[in-house]
């Protein structure tokens, strides 16, 4: 493999058995630790600008980024107002994004139509929120890891950017385009899930299983999944096989030891997903899998702990680099830059 581990996530301090919730809960705390040395790594996630910029540079598929802007509210306010005027020279829809607004709670994405784009429409609606979000300062409520993941998010600078349209045939149940969230571990993709499709998770044998989200059902507790031939087109078709591709280049081009890729697929053309964003911090259930993906997430970790192989996992090759996460440049053609063993 030609993953290596950016130090900035090896130093998550991990215990034997530590659950998947406990192991972000643990990558976070070194997050908040690494803080007061000026590291900032987390903004390949929480700040969505860096993340777009990190994926341009690296050349990673994404749906078009038309601008990003961080001067001030006038600034975004006139982009609008090109875009308003000057409406024929768009492909809609558009979508308004706050770089420091990547909570789900926050509500920090505006989609822009014609329709809204309309003068009262424009006016009342779509300039106000604009600088409302502005000002609005992220929050990450209601998870263990809250004040933490707070004075993190309190460091990021406003901003927005726009974005165009996924071009795909949308099939989802939503009329959303089909996406897939992809777990990756050390460079290695382990289980797409298809949320859209009450949960269908995808594997790497070419498997689809359907997940029940009632507790009481077997998925939560033993590898009892039912067959789901839903989407096996997607299998058959070429399109799960670069979706894997296009997730491990993302996780090993940032160089985490785990992160859900989540990706956009368009029916029509079966070799050219796209990444429509990640997540460091994912809440999403596994059902029988989630042991598993812990077990396969801290073990490499516990192996650098102990200096030695823990369960047989071995230590991982760890990058040479005093360079923030989210701003690392594509290397050479050909080159992997310097690592090291811990």
């Amino acid at each position: 493999t030609n993953f290596t581990l950016h130090p900035y996530f090896a130093r998550t301090e991990l215990w034997e058995g530590a659950r998947w919730d406990e192991v972000i809960n643990m990558r976070i705390e070194s997050m908040g630790k690494q803080l007061d040395n000026g590291k900032k790594g987390f903004m390949i996630e929480k700040d969505k600008c860096a993340m777009f910029e990190f994926f341009m540079e690296h050349e990673i598929p994404i749906p078009p980024v038309l601008t990003i802007l961080r001067g001030s509210k006038d600034e975004v306010e006139a982009k609008l107002r090109d875009v308003h005027t000057h409406p024929s020279a768009y492909q809609f829809p558009l979508f308004l994004k706050g770089c420091h607004l990547t909570q789900g709670s926050d509500k920090g994405m505006r989609a822009l139509t014609p329709k809204k784009l309309e003068k009262g429409s424009f006016e009342k609606d779509v300039i106000p929120w604009m600088k409302k979000k502005w000002d609005q300062r992220p929050n990450d409520s209601g998870r263990a890891w809250a004040e933490v993941m707070n004075r993190l998010l309190d460091t990021l600078p406003p901003g927005f950017a726009i974005q165009g349209p996924f071009r795909g045939m949308r099939v989802s149940p939503y009329n959303t385009p089909l996406e897939v969230k992809v777990e990756v571990l050390w460079g290695r993709a382990y289980l797409g899930l298809f949320a859209d499709f009450h949960d269908i998770i995808a594997l790497r044998d070419g498997s689809l299983e359907f997940t029940c989200r009632d507790k009481a059902c077997s998925q939560w507790w033993s590898h009892g999944n039912v067959p789901d031939l839903r989407l096996k087109w997607a299998v058959e078709n070429g399109h799960m096989e670069a979706v894997w591709t296009l997730a491990e280049r993302v996780a090993q081009a940032i160089g985490i030891d785990e992160a859900r890729i989540d990706i956009f697929i368009d029916p029509n053309r079966p070799k050219e997903p796209v990444v429509n964003e990640i997540s460091l911090s994912s809440g999403h259930e596994y059902m029988y899998h989630t042991d598993f993906l812990a077990e396969a997430w801290a073990a490499p970790h516990l192996s650098m702990a102990g200096h030695q192989r823990y369960h047989g996992w071995p230590k991982p090759i760890v990058r040479q680099t005093d360079v923030d996460v989210h701003l690392q440049k594509k290397p050479p053609l050909g080159g992997r830059g310097l690592a090291a063993v811990l």
